[in-house]
């Protein structure tokens, strides 16, 4: 998942915080593209990855500079070369990166926050780093799903800018250097969104593999079961939140997105009906329902299972045991969001 979501993490809990490092451009192929972010901080250790390991420990020497001078930085790396010397050899890149180096204080620090504190209310947030044509450092601004606007800059009659505040990016985020025709500076863009919600639904043995792995990969999870002595911190010790109670009940509270993923397993035909019943007209970016899609039928009454229910749940990797249930589920999840931003 997005190391994003850690940076914003570490920004806002530490105080040993120096420098971020950000790839806003990418030439040719490489281990991430635009976007991708990486923390440096005081005691040189790092939060995220801009490549295979070829490029942090340069990175990190850098980050002295940049924090000593209060000064962004950028810098070049051309991965494309094939001397044993060149960066990247050996690990499958052959693109030339643009990284920017700033240091975390003040201003930029601030609007950090300012972005954990949105994304946390489900809210995307797009930053827009104006540049010189010789990537000069000018203002910096962000714009929130919901029109909000923060930073510095007064550049809102961009015409780019004004498609990106009719898009509401789920996970097909659009991040890199943007032109417009009424200035010669650069633009960078870089799409945040909230990190993805997972809502299972049953507590039940092979719920935990599900729960710790999506969870291990970036998955905000809440389990949700009528049941204290199967949902509990024993059981699901990754799960960020449990919910106990008469599912009809505890539904009416979930605050649940177009953005979110859904899992229903809960191995009870009554409660699996009353909860896809609840469900199956709320607009979610995942449905899951394990079974067989006979069973899903007989859930609806006969009716023909809709297309954004995937039933059987998974991908057809032919799964056996909970821990290859998990896994099929959640590279499906992941499939879905990477099909979405790259067919976007």
């Amino acid at each position: 998942m997005d190391d994003m979501h850690r940076i914003l993490d570490i920004v806002t809990n530490s105080k040993n915080v120096k420098v971020l490092a950000t790839i806003i451009k990418v030439e040719g192929s490489a281990y991430k593209k635009e976007g991708a972010s990486m923390l440096i901080l005081g005691d040189k250790t790092t939060v995220g990855m801009l490549s295979a390991g070829c490029l942090e420990e340069d990175l990190v020497e850098r980050a002295e500079q940049v924090w000593a001078t209060g000064e962004p930085l950028i810098v070049h790396f051309d991965m494309s070369q094939e001397d044993d010397l060149s960066w990247g050899q050996g690990v499958g890149c052959n693109g030339v990166l643009t990284v920017l180096l700033e240091p975390v204080n003040g201003e930029l620090e601030k609007n950090l926050r300012t972005v954990k504190k949105y994304l946390d209310l489900k809210k995307s947030v797009t930053r827009i780093k104006r540049f010189t044509k010789r990537l000069e450092s000018r203002e910096d601004m962000y714009i929130v799903e919901d029109g909000a606007v923060f930073g510095t800059g007064d550049f809102m009659d961009q015409g780019f800018i004004k498609k990106l505040r009719n898009k509401n990016p789920l996970y097909e985020t659009d991040n890199g250097i943007k032109r417009d025709e009424h200035t010669p500076d650069l633009f960078f863009i870089h799409q945040m969104v909230p990190k993805p919600c997972l809502y299972v639904f049953g507590a039940g043995e092979d719920a935990k593999p599900l729960v710790s792995l999506a969870a291990s990969i970036g998955f905000q999870v809440t389990v949700i079961d009528w049941r204290p002595a199967l949902c509990h911190n024993g059981n699901f010790p990754k799960a960020n939140h449990l919910v106990v109670g008469v599912l009809e009940e505890v539904m009416e509270d979930l605050s649940i997105t177009q953005r979110d993923f859904i899992v229903i397993m809960t191995h009870s035909f009554q409660k699996d009906q009353i909860i896809l019943q609840k469900l199956k007209n709320v607009d979610v970016f995942y449905k899951g329902l394990l079974g067989p899609r006979r069973r899903t039928e007989r859930l609806l009454g006969g009716a023909k299972i809709p297309d954004d229910i995937h039933s059987p749940i998974g991908l057809p990797i032919g799964a056996q045991g909970p821990e290859e249930i998990a896994i099929s589920i959640v590279g499906e999840m992941i499939k879905k969001m990477r099909k979405q931003r790259s067919t976007s």
